[in-house]
């Protein structure tokens, strides 16, 4: 990944992946509700089941309104977008610090840009803002039956503790301060590059 535009005060990075797309992630503001809920009614039954632990079609109003308003530095709604002029939403990660040690997240990428790198996008953004941050480690539930996001996250070093607050999941843990943790967070906060045309 190589960085297009540096971070704003609410950090807004626009990268370049391997193959060349250019995918902006940025935190969730209010005038992205209609967005968001367009994206999460284009995911499928299974996965929007596997993200939000039960059959919803479209988030409640209260919680769409909730996620759209949080902005803070300990809790974010980031969105993962491509496209001019008006974006498409292509993923989702919330994240929740709990104290300095930890810090709750749960993610999602939509069904058409899966294994092209767009959910260790969200993922590598995440760990370096919580690092800015003095977290630890990061963790979250996943159910036992998503065999896809517990394969997502063995591979990026999170060990699966068996303990989680829903018996239908497992809980994944990461300690940010092991060096195979690394992310090249640098990257994310270098100098602006110049776009390209």
């Amino acid at each position: 990944m190589t960085v297009l535009s540096a971070p704003r005060s609410t950090p807004t990075h626009t990268l370049r992946l391997p193959g060349g797309e250019r995918v902006t992630v940025r935190a969730a503001r209010p005038d992205d509700a209609e967005n968001l809920q367009s994206y999460v009614r284009g995911l499928s039954a299974t996965s929007r089941y596997s993200r939000f632990f039960g059959p919803l079609r479209e988030l409640p109003p209260a919680e769409l309104a909730r996620v759209t308003h949080m902005n803070g530095p300990s809790r974010v709604t980031l969105i993962a977008e491509v496209g001019g002029p008006e974006p498409a939403v292509i993923g989702e990660l919330r994240y929740a610090v709990l104290s300095d040690a930890a810090c709750e997240f749960a993610i999602s990428v939509a069904d058409d840009w899966r294994g092209k790198g767009r959910g260790n996008l969200l993922r590598d953004d995440l760990q370096c803002r919580v690092r800015a941050l003095g977290v630890e480690s990061l963790v979250g539930d996943v159910l036992r039956s998503n065999g896809t996001m517990l394969a997502f996250a063995h591979k990026a070093g999170f060990d699966i503790a068996a303990q989680s607050g829903d018996p239908r999941a497992v809980r994944i843990v990461k300690d940010l301060s092991a060096p195979q943790a690394g992310v090249r967070c640098d990257e994310l906060v270098a100098p602006a590059l110049p776009m390209a045309a």
